[in-house]
């Protein structure tokens, strides 16, 4: 019994085991049988957690965990959350799911405590914990202060506070450790491509040969939230590219998530996507072992899209109707940035509160607050000036902890969360729950690459 068990662990220390994890997700997803690969998923995690010495395996599960939602019967007004999950098979099995889960997870602990990292004394865990809880003061002076304000708070300190922990006392952060976390990027944005392309052969409409804008939509999010995650991962399509044996690979690859973020039909994402994708091409043109392939490469694919423009200019004018027709118009975002600054000089101290914001019958939220889309407007609206003084806290030592000692591995780690803070100034990726499990592990990782070279 000895032989299997080191073998079990090279596949989940491996570079198969999140294959096996994104193709759960995918499968529970377009087969909308969600709570049956969610326990399949979950007992995957078991033998992972009893055997291996840190937490590298769930890296993946707890990026992609999110994406498993399926398309059944959603739409971005009417979600059908209700229908769909509270319900007794699906709560049971989830029950049953976190249960196994969080029981290895307390053997694991136990298992391991003593080969535990020391917790850091300062560093981006404190700086996000200092947000946090000035976060949590917003709207306290309001009349019409809810206790949903704080749990809102709670929910985001949730995804950003208890993932950085884990990972920062019970990963290794050895050489390969980077690799393995950037390939777990690059897996997480395929797994969005796949559940798009998929959509587009099945949910999305056409009306006389054009994308319906609105039908875009995967369950956990719309098209904003789509192509804003792409272009928040694509990033790491490219570090693999830079220097990386076959990093033709990762170019290509990179590519592919541009093109499904116009498939989006985000115009905020396709703005930011280009801007990034440009930062992308000049990395690896500029530097890395692999810049003269790149430089070939990038010369290429400018000449077939010079030729795709002559030649296909219909074909793809009507891909980007959507962008076109839709042009500069704001689509309500003025208003409500306008609202969001009223509502700041109503109650400057602590801001109005998440759920003291503004009300649409065009859509329904459910229990979540409506934001502002604009992080700057969300932060002074909600959370006043105490807010906004945590936030720039937080945001002064994110570009310190990028821009000191720098290398390569900061730079495409960093250029990710620019991605994410400027999609998020016409947007609310960054407050949404899931993107700040990728922006906590971030951090962290930038944090664990001071002074490496990287590659």
């Amino acid at each position: 019994m000895k032989q299997p068990l080191p073998a079990l662990r090279r596949f989940y220390t491996g570079r198969w085991y999140p294959i096996l994890v994104a193709l759960l997700i995918f499968l529970g997803h377009c087969a909308a049988m969600e709570a049956l690969f969610a326990l399949i998923l979950a007992l995957t995690l078991v033998p992972a957690l009893l055997l291996c010495e840190d937490v590298r395996f769930g890296i993946l599960p707890f990026l992609c965990a999110i994406f498993i939602v399926s398309v059944r019967d959603y739409t971005p007004s009417n979600p059908g959350y209700d229908e769909q999950y509270l319900n007794a098979p699906f709560l049971v099995t989830l029950s049953v799911a976190v249960i196994l889960v969080l029981a290895a997870l307390v053997l694991f602990l136990i298992r391991n405590r003593k080969h535990r990292n020391p917790f850091p004394r300062r560093g981006m865990f404190w700086s996000m914990a200092f947000v946090c809880a000035l976060f949590a003061l917003n709207g306290s002076l309001s009349p019409a202060y809810s206790i949903g304000n704080f749990l809102y708070v709670l929910l985001i300190a949730a995804s950003l506070l208890p993932v950085y922990a884990l990972f920062v006392l019970f990963l290794r952060f050895d050489e390969s450790t980077f690799d393995y976390f950037m390939y777990c990027l690059v897996v997480a944005g395929l797994l969005i491509v796949a559940e798009l392309i998929f959509a587009f052969f099945t949910t999305v409409q056409f009306v006389d040969g054009e994308i319906v804008k609105g039908s875009v939509v995967l369950g956990w999010g719309v098209w904003t939230n789509i192509g804003g995650m792409l272009a928040f991962l694509m990033p790491a399509c490219f570090y693999f590219a830079h220097s990386h044996r076959h990093g033709w690979i990762g170019y290509v690859l990179g590519l592919l998530e541009y093109l499904c973020i116009v498939l989006s039909q985000s115009r905020g994402a396709l703005l930011i996507g280009t801007l990034i994708l440009a930062l992308c091409l000049l990395y690896v043109c500029v530097g890395g072992s692999n810049r003269k392939q790149n430089r070939i490469f990038t010369a290429c694919i400018g000449v077939c899209a010079v030729i795709g423009i002559l030649f296909l200019s219909e074909k793809l004018f009507s891909l980007v109707r959507n962008f076109a027709d839709m042009g500069l118009a704001d689509n309500g975002r003025f208003e409500m940035w306008k609202i969001g600054i009223d509502k700041f000089c109503e109650r400057p101290l602590f801001g109005s509160g998440f759920y003291d914001s503004y009300h649409t019958e065009e859509w329904d939220m459910g229990p979540l607050p409506y934001l502002y889309h604009n992080t700057a407007v969300q932060v002074l609206g909600a959370t006043g000036i105490v807010g906004a003084v945590a936030y720039l806290y937080h945001r002064f030592h994110t570009v310190k902890l990028v821009i000191m000692r720098p290398n390569f591995r900061k730079t495409i780690l960093g250029t990710c969360i620019l991605a994410l803070l400027l999609f998020s100034l016409t947007d609310v990726l960054f407050f949404k729950i899931y993107p700040t499990i990728y922006y906590s592990l971030m951090l962290l990782f930038i944090e664990h690459s001071q002074g490496e070279k990287g590659t």
